[in-house]
């Protein structure tokens, strides 16, 4: 029986949309991301094999023990972006499959090379990076990790990874042409508990928020005495008298509390018939 690999698949997002004058920089992009974060994670280049050109990613299969390091690989390549994307173009985000299945030395297309891209291309996966690609910031987007369940089970049965724990993932159900199993999945900068669930929609604004140039739907006639207060407002009436000051205050726009420390006298509301 063949060894098991890991195998890791890389596409970037969007690629699509990137002008023209950077297409081709993307592919030396990503390879040179992967190559620096795979040596923070201590992972050699020369210890993947069957590499294969896919435009904008690439797969690989790495013998198996360099599946935990592949998942803490993620975590530089985070770091990596964020750096990236804040001072160069084309910005890069990345969706990442992770996998593991017995695999042939001999270069040819195989079910564990199947399933790993099927993970990546399935459309429960590619709805959930859409989604909050389109309300995270810009500049916490960085990567979408799919993680199949054998991979998952393989690596956290045990305590073997460093930088990113089972608790970063959430359970999905991917169901694409003959692939139908669990996986797992996690994306930077989203909590896991909220992975399935549609992201919050920004409440809408309170009519009472937005400035109404309309005329006032309310006036407010206070007469009181004051002592040593002074009060300024349109159609304000101040009145020296013995010992006090009287004020007869008239505000025409809309009014939505009172704010006083005391008042001697009454307050009248008066609001005329809506029109």
């Amino acid at each position: 029986m063949p060894e098991h690999c890991a195998l890791l698949t890389v596409d970037t997002i969007e690629s699509g949309g990137t002008r023209p004058e950077h297409l081709g920089t993307i592919p030396h992009l990503v390879e040179t991301i992967v190559a620096e974060a795979s040596s923070e994670v201590g992972i050699a280049d020369d210890v993947h094999r069957n590499g294969q050109f896919g435009g904008d990613g690439f797969l690989r299969a790495y013998p198996s023990q360099h599946l935990p390091a592949l998942i803490d690989l993620v975590a530089s390549i985070d770091a990596l972006l964020i750096r990236h994307n804040l001072s160069a173009k084309p910005e890069i985000r990345l969706r990442i499959a992770l996998h593991l299945g017995p695999l042939p030395a001999e270069f040819g297309l195989y079910r564990p090379n199947i399933d790993v891209c099927r993970l990546l291309a399935a459309n429960e996966f590619q709805a959930l990076v859409k989604r909050w690609r389109s309300s995270l910031p810009a500049d916490r987007f960085t990567t979408a990790l799919i993680l199949s369940d054998d991979a998952h089970r393989a690596v956290f049965g045990g305590d073997y990874t460093r930088a990113i724990t089972r608790h970063d993932f959430g359970p999905m159900n991917i169901k694409h042409k003959e692939f139908d199993q669990k996986a797992w999945v996690r994306i930077a900068g989203v909590n896991p508990a909220q992975l399935t669930e549609p992201p919050r929609e920004t409440p809408p604004v309170s009519p009472e928020s937005v400035d109404d140039t309309r005329s006032a739907a309310h006036s407010i006639s206070n007469s009181g005495g004051n002592q040593g207060v002074q009060i300024a407002g349109d159609r304000n009436h101040v009145e020296q008298q013995p010992r006090q000051v009287h004020i007869t205050n008239y505000t025409g726009e809309n009014n939505y509390g009172i704010s006083t420390g005391q008042i001697s006298g009454p307050v009248n509301y008066n609001a005329p018939e809506s029109r």
